[in-house]
This record gives structure tokens, sequence and C-alpha cells, in this order.
């Protein structure tokens, strides 16, 4: 779960798309909340305080101040929580915009199940197809996860995981099931470029992405 939170606090510079995205300046123990026309109150505070429970200040541009570690067994029962609501937003037809359904597609691809993991992976394709093209990355991650979430091996390489010995490994990887010209489509790196971001992993600099700087 971590090393996804770490290439999701990567890439949120590119995805929240403000320039100025604070309106007000919050207390160091409070996220910043931008104003953004297209997106509900309720699904902002969802996918905000997602990121603050994370280290991650989302439209502030910086970590979250600390003052303890996180409990990630309290983040988990919380994402619960959260899920919770965006499944009801979700029926009750209240997801509408492509940055609502990107933001809803964000708070589960967190989860380890399956089920929620392909919810995400729709989520996200649905806000790409309606124009969000900082969703494409994120399609492609959520279907590695779901892949791996069913032991089955990744395709488009955008995680990293620790082996047993504790070494980064991009493996099971199944390299050859995906051209570098599709992974492109998606906003994901090729192969070279995800053997650098491997290895620098493997040097101590955990965190780094697998996504294209100012994909279109």
């Amino acid at each position: 779960m971590r090393s996804a939170a770490f290439i999701v606090c990567l890439v949120l510079v590119l995805i929240t798309g403000v320039s100025s995205p604070c309106q007000q300046t919050p207390p160091l123990d409070s996220p910043t909340i931008p104003n953004l026309p297209e997106v509900k109150p309720e699904i902002l505070q969802l996918v905000v305080r997602d990121q603050w429970d994370r280290g991650n200040d989302m439209f502030g541009g910086k970590p979250r101040p600390a003052s303890s570690p996180i409990d990630w067994k309290a983040v988990s029962e919380r994402d619960e929580l959260r899920h919770a609501a965006a499944q009801k937003l979700l029926a009750e037809g209240k997801v509408e915009s492509a940055r609502e359904y990107f933001f809803i597609a964000l708070l589960f691809q967190h989860s380890g199940k399956p089920e929620e993991l392909m919810l995400a992976h729709v989520l996200a394709v649905t806000a790409a197809s309606k124009g969000y093209v900082h969703a494409k990355w994120m399609a492609a991650a959520t279907m590695d996860r779901y892949l791996q979430s069913i032991k089955q091996p990744q395709v488009f390489g955008t995680q990293f995981i620790r082996d047993e010995k504790g070494n980064w490994t991009m493996e099971p990887y199944a390299r050859e099931s995906v051209s570098d010209a599709l992974r492109a489509q998606w906003c994901v790196v090729p192969l070279a470029e995800q053997e650098k971001v491997l290895q620098a992993y493997r040097d101590g600099k955990e965190g780094m992405s697998t996504s294209v700087v100012d994909c279109k």
C-alpha cells in the first residue's frame, strides 16, 4: 500500500490542475481546500482527507506537517468509511464531472479488494473518456493493481513492491503484453525508463513515478 501512496503523492502536482490552489491559508493541522466549481464539496472533502491521511496536502503543494508516524490501521478504517460514502454518491448519481470520477477513482485505488480496484479502473477510464487526461495514468495503474490483487502479472509497469528479501521489484510483470506505444497512450513511460525508475527505488530514491510528464 505504501508504494502506491508514494507514487500517487508524486503525481499529485500533475493531476490537481490548480495554478493557485489555495483559496485561504489553512491552519498547520488542516489541509488546503481549493474552490473547484466542477467538483461537489462532499467529493472534494473525501479526496482531500484521503490524501491528508497519507501525509499529503493535496492542493497545498507540500507534505502534511508530521507530528507522529502514520497509523495505517486507522487510515484503513477511515478508508472504509470514505469508500462507503463514495459508493453512496455513485449510487445516487452524484458523480458527474470528469474530475469527480477521477477523484473517486483515487479513493478506491488504495483498496486491496479486487472488486474495488476494478471499480477504480472503470472510474479512471470514465474520467479519461470525459477528457480528463491526468486520469490516463491512473487507469493504467489501477489495472496493474487489480492484476496484482488477483495474483497476476502487471502489464503497464506502474507498480513497485518489495520482494521476500526486501528488494524493490516490478515482478511479476508481463512486459510484452503491452507495447511501449500503447503505454504512451495511457501516459506510462516506456520499459527503458521504467528500468531507470526501478533502479532509483533500489538506490533509495523511493516515490518516483512511471507517469509521462505533460502527457496529452
